[in-house]
């Protein structure tokens, strides 16, 4: 079918380079192209070829898409059935009163095992040989639900911010350079976005912002300093902890002269000797509680506050729509780059993590580490226990590193019984004394692999490695990393055969 001309609301939207670039990521992510339909049915953009299954239904005037109209009809993203285990990923487009006016739509995909009782009984009812159906649908490309979804929730939380963004006739330069951001990035630069916006309104000289996640914790954080400076360490702790009783208090906070101020002196181990600090909180839409703070600094005292104080309230209220879908982005982003199994991070999320911080050890001068650890026996656990005790064994696994280490040190699930914790801001001494930690304490805990409580004692090595003021990139850091695992294997074997 031909693809309708653009136009109205749905059409302004679906022009749009921000939403080309949603369907670029989704592509990217999952390798299907989105279509978009108005609620009749009628496409937006060109449609991709369908495969037979869904010719031999269009032929006989019974593919839901097109026949079915409640079929775009959706409160929420989903995988909408067609037949069985065949069905199109749709997500429903609204505008800024979140009134429904289209939906995007992915190619059909096999979601599931189909059912030949089901197909057979369409094929008798619209008159095809039911081999010729159940074959046709057994052929449709086979893909993911849940990463379907996952993917697609990040759409959904675009679509939205696009909307709000049209239905805004007059926002200032920055909001809707941050909005066109939050709806065209990553969770990664976000935070990023956001202290880059607050600097171009305030023009201090550093900035950061604090974003927490739905049980308080730390979601996110953005720092910057445009200027090269050797007090980079001390501004960024300052601001660190007056965020952190700006977002406890939930109200704003200057400090015209930093030296005057003993706790900002604390902060900063007496290093910054002039200054000042405008913070801010950022509180949900219901005015109840805060998920976060924004703070400026300038290196020279000013006794006129009130100027980037003003600037930041406004922002903070008329940029709050695009500060929490910003916030549920980077939320659902977060959960889409989990292992599901074990609740750590994927490797999909590690790599890109690791390339980030090398990148940032590289910049400030610091150093990167990083503990590989690796359970041993892997494959018997799985097979004694199975996927669902497994999975009981590796939640209490990464429960336990994660309660043993800073919360700026990420972990992550590289393969089966196999983990990677980084460390920012460290050198291979830190990696080594983390890891001799880490190991007793998990061989030590007891483990449940099953719900009438049998216990599991699990053995684990440890490697480590480091990259010295960034200087080696991901791949390097970690095929030492390896290097020092197989090391330890290797001696811990030869400690169990001598007497």
């Amino acid at each position: 079918m031909e693809a309708e001309p653009q136009e109205g609301e749905l059409g302004v939207l679906v022009s749009s380079p921000e939403f080309a670039r949603m369907v670029d990521r989704f592509q990217a992510s999952t390798g299907l192209k989105l279509q978009v339909f108005d609620l009749d049915a009628h496409p937006l953009t060109p449609v991709e070829d369908y495969p037979r299954y869904c010719r031999l239904l269009q032929e006989r005037k019974a593919c839901p898409l097109y026949y079915d109209p409640e079929f775009l009809k959706r409160g929420e993203e989903t995988i909408a059935v067609c037949k069985s285990g065949v069905g199109h990923f749709v997500a429903p487009v609204r505008n800024e009163k979140q009134v429904q006016i289209g939906a995007v739509v992915s190619p059909a995909v096999k979601f599931a095992p189909n059912s030949v009782e089901e197909f057979a009984e369409l094929a008798f009812r619209l008159k095809i040989f039911p081999d010729d159906l159940i074959q046709a649908a057994d052929a449709v490309p086979e893909h993911d639900g849940e990463r379907l979804l996952g993917a697609g929730e990040l759409v959904s939380v675009g679509l939205n911010l696009l909307a709000e963004m049209q239905a805004k006739e007059r926002v200032g330069h920055a909001l809707r350079r941050l909005q066109a951001q939050i709806a065209e990035s990553n969770s990664q630069m976000l935070s990023q976005h956001v202290v880059d916006a607050v600097l171009y309104l305030t023009r201090a000289d550093y900035a950061l912002v604090l974003l927490l996640d739905d049980n308080g914790s730390d979601l996110a954080s953005g720092y910057d300093q445009p200027a090269p400076d050797p007090l980079i360490e001390g501004k960024r702790r300052l601001l660190e902890g007056i965020a952190e009783w700006v977002k406890h208090a939930d109200r704003s906070v200057t400090v015209p002269d930093i030296s005057k101020s003993a706790w900002s002196r604390y902060l900063t181990d007496d290093t910054i000797k002039q200054g000042s600090i405008v913070g801010v909180p950022i509180p949900d839409q219901k005015g109840g509680t805060t998920f976060g703070a924004i703070v400026v600094g300038f290196d020279r005292p000013r006794e006129d506050l009130e100027e980037p104080l003003a600037a930041m309230e406004s922002f903070v209220a008329e940029g709050l729509y695009a500060l929490v879908m910003g916030r549920k982005l980077m939320q659902a982003e977060q959960l889409a780059l989990l292992d599901t199994q074990s609740g750590a991070y994927s490797h999909r999320f590690l790599e890109e993590l690791v390339d980030k911080e090398i990148s940032r050890a590289s910049r400030y001068n610091h150093d990167l580490s990083v503990v590989l650890l690796q359970i041993e026996a892997f494959e018997v656990l799985r097979g004694k226990y199975g996927e669902d005790g497994l999975g009981r064994i590796l939640r209490e696994f990464v429960a336990v590193i994660r309660s043993k280490t800073r919360k700026v040190n990420t972990l992550a699930r590289i393969k089966d019984g196999q983990f990677l914790l980084v460390i920012p801001e460290a050198d291979r001494a830190v990696a080594v004394r983390q890891a001799d930690r880490l190991r007793p304490a998990l061989e030590e805990h007891p483990y449940a692999a099953s719900p009438n409580g049998e216990i599991v004692r699990l053995a684990v090595d440890t490697g480590v490695a480091a990259s010295e003021r960034g200087q080696l990139d991901r791949v390097t850091l970690l095929a030492l990393a390896a290097e020092s695992l197989a090391q330890a294997r290797t001696e811990r074997r030869t400690r169990g055969f001598n007497p």
